[in-house]
């Protein structure tokens, strides 16, 4: 049952369990349709993106940088096959020169029949801007004007004006503005459904960014009450067995870190897989054999990721871990101030403390070294991909194998392209926290709960019998042996014996903290197992000793005689600084107005005064009528007046009777009682 020790740290051997994910998916199902939806909007995000760049190589190759170049074919069967292939298949796009001469629009041509004409030099690296005046819609008149009145620049061929790149500097600019007004018209154009792009982006990505977190928060909710529901769920010894603080850790540290796993990496990572397709796709259709070098350039980064991964599991092992550890020793400090002031071990936990915080620390440094090792790796290889793009892209277009537009958009495409990758560090570290978190929360969902079903009809008439119960809590050491008695309903029974006898055991086992190893209980003659522990405990009250009051939750329902001469108000808006006596009262008020048929005070009038004590005692005797009682008292003139009276000790039942009775067997009780009434006369002699 010490799942936080002992399974903690048998995982760093294990791997990420399909039955995990399987149970972690079971918590989505209300808001599968709204990650479907984000989804949806993720693809379409991811497709925009893609888009931009690609619209951008079409501005620039298509209508900034004049893609219209000239074609000159030998007499030679192959040149005559290739210019038979131009004349057939790209008519609208060529214009006859003369000869074997034509100007052709690249753009159009496909990377094959281009790539093939220009490594055999069949066209020439100078740029052209043709015009071709049938086509103007705007300003007719005045561009054909413009061509007609510079003969130095434009040339006509075939109704269809052409002039060298580099000439049209002759041109003033408003002239230039109106020979390219149909270009600029395009880019415009363009510019516009780039525009649209960036802004469909916009929204979508806010889209799917607010039903991921909105999905993931409700998940997380869901989850959380599910976790702790089923914390309260678990029987006693669970609780013994693992500390508060690493509790409250499952609850809230690793609840949230599978929340960013939702919403920043499961998701997410579908689309950065998409936009790392799809650019491949893209640049591998515009040159395949940049785009060889990129995957090369990928692979590596992939596999240093996956070193990267393998450390990094180990080390947020042990960031977890000491999270852990660090809360519960936290938590435990705390709740403990009083005794750490009290026996001035104030420097030994804080010595203590230190330990844990460096063992906190350390983790938390070996995860920094992996992070920092691995983020700037993934920065300088991308940095160099971009490089070696600009320097090898640059050579493909000096020799016309590669667009200008083209290499622009390779350069943005691979920004696209390691942005997922470097963020891989991040997200992994994500991935990795919740990765553990699963697993402790797996395992700690996977505790078998008390047992929910059973009996819970019929009235409560009180009578409690234990027949021959044997119980240990760690089965090495027998804390009950072979203890049998049986109270009768409305019967007051004391139960007395030194500390550690086993009397505090005989409470838990009867409100079904623990179930005895052996033997059985019988509540109203039905064995404890077979009742519901809901209805069993419905029909108990009872006050212990160690009492914890939550904030403001002081029951309106009290008894008078009990709280005479106490502040009720105040008691009520500040239940965390009462006293101990003034919680007991609390205790005492809210078992008396249960109206339970069974009632237990186990030390209950331990820290109130001696009037409030002997108000109790009547209330015992006249006021729970009917009721049956079990009273545990060290001091022994609370239950003098018991029906009788049980002494415990060494975990077995040794002596059964009234006051009188066990006074004159001059027993245990005896001396029990001889030795309580000598100190207190040595007391009165003292004072």
């Amino acid at each position: 049952m010490a799942l936080m020790d002992s399974d903690e740290s048998k995982k760093g051997k294990t791997t990420y369990d399909l039955k995990i994910i399987k149970w972690l998916y079971g918590f989505t199902g209300p808001y599968r349709w709204l990650m479907l939806l984000a989804l949806i909007l993720m693809v379409l995000t991811a497709l925009l993106e893609l888009a931009v760049p690609y619209i951008a190589k079409i501005a620039v190759d298509k209508y900034i940088y004049p893609s219209w170049r000239i074609a000159e074919f030998k007499d030679t069967e192959r040149d005559r096959q290739f210019e038979k292939t131009l004349n057939e298949k790209y008519a609208q796009f060529v214009v006859p020169l003369g000869g074997n001469s034509y100007l052709v629009d690249t753009s159009e041509l496909d990377s094959e029949y281009k790539n093939n004409i220009e490594k055999l030099g069949m066209v020439t690296e100078e740029k052209y801007l043709v015009i071709k005046p049938d086509d103007i819609k705007d300003n007719a008149a005045r561009v054909k004007n413009v061509l007609v009145s510079n003969p130095d620049v434009f040339t006509r061929e075939d109704g269809v004006y052409y002039a060298h790149y580099d000439s049209l500097d002759k041109l003033s600019r408003g002239d230039l503005t109106l020979v390219r007004s149909d270009e600029i018209r395009q880019v415009a154009v363009l510019a516009a459904v780039l525009f649209l792009c960036l802004t469909g982006i916009f929204i979508f990505s806010s889209l799917f960014t607010y039903l991921l977190n909105y999905s993931g928060h409700k998940i997380m909710h869901t989850m959380r009450s599910e976790v702790f529901s089923h914390i309260l769920a678990l029987p006693q010894s669970f609780f013994d067995n693992n500390p508060v603080g690493r509790l409250t850790t499952r609850v809230t540290n690793d609840v949230n870190a599978i929340n960013e796993m939702y919403t920043s990496v499961t998701v997410q990572f579908i689309k950065d897989v998409l936009v790392v397709i799809g650019v491949f796709i893209v640049m591998f259709f515009m040159n395949k054999t940049l785009t060889l070098y990129v995957i090369l350039f990928t692979f590596l980064m992939f596999v240093f990721a996956l070193l990267f991964r393998i450390r990094l599991k180990s080390v947020y092992r042990d960031v977890r871990r000491s999270i852990a550890k660090l809360n519960a020793f936290v938590q435990e400090s705390v709740r403990g101030i009083v005794l750490i002031k009290l026996y001035n071990r104030e420097m030994e936990n804080f010595e203590k403390f230190r330990d844990t915080n460096r063992e906190n620390f350390k983790a938390n440094m070996d995860q920094l070294w992996v992070y920092a090792t691995f983020r700037p790796f993934i920065e300088f290889t991308s940095v160099f991909a971009v490089a070696f793009i600009l320097w090898y892209g640059g050579l493909k277009v000096l020799r016309l194998d590669l667009t200008i537009g083209a290499l622009i958009a390779y350069l943005y495409y691979v920004r696209m392209l390691f942005r997922p990758i470097m963020e891989l560090a991040e997200k992994y570290n994500i991935f990795q926290s919740a990765t553990v978190a699963s697993e402790n929360l797996y395992d700690l969902a996977g505790v078998k709960t008390e047992q929910k079903d059973g009996i819970e009809e019929g009235a409560v008439k009180g009578s409690l019998e234990f027949e021959n119960i044997w119980f240990s809590y760690d089965e090495n050491e027998w804390v009950l042996k072979d203890v049998s008695f049986k109270i009768e309903p409305g019967e007051t029974v004391a139960l007395v014996g030194l500390t550690g006898s086993g009397k505090s055991t005989i409470v838990n086992l009867i409100l079904r903290f623990y179930d005895p190893q052996r033997g059985r209980i019988l509540f109203d003659g039905t064995d404890i197992r077979e009742l519901k522990p809901e209805f069993l405990r419905q029909n108990i009250s009872a006050v212990f000793q160690d009492l914890f009051l939550f904030g403001k939750d002081i029951s309106d329902t009290y008894s008078d005689f009990l709280y005479e001469g106490v502040n009720i108000e105040e008691m009520r808006s500040n239940g965390h600084t009462i006293s101990s006596g003034e919680k007991q009262l609390v205790s005492l008020g809210q078992a008396f107005s249960k109206k339970a048929g069974f009632l237990i005070l186990d030390e209950a009038t331990s820290s109130i005064d001696a009037m409030i004590e002997r108000k109790v005692q009547n209330a015992l005797r006249h006021e729970s009528k009917g009721q049956t009682t079990l009273i545990i008292a060290h001091r022994l003139s609370n239950v003098r007046h018991a029906d009788r009276i049980m002494v415990i000790h060494k975990g077995e039942i040794s002596e059964i009777g009234t006051h009188e009775d066990l006074l004159q067997k001059k027993g245990i009780y005896f001396n029990l009682y001889q030795l309580q009434n000598e100190i207190h006369r040595f007391s009165l002699l003292e004072g």
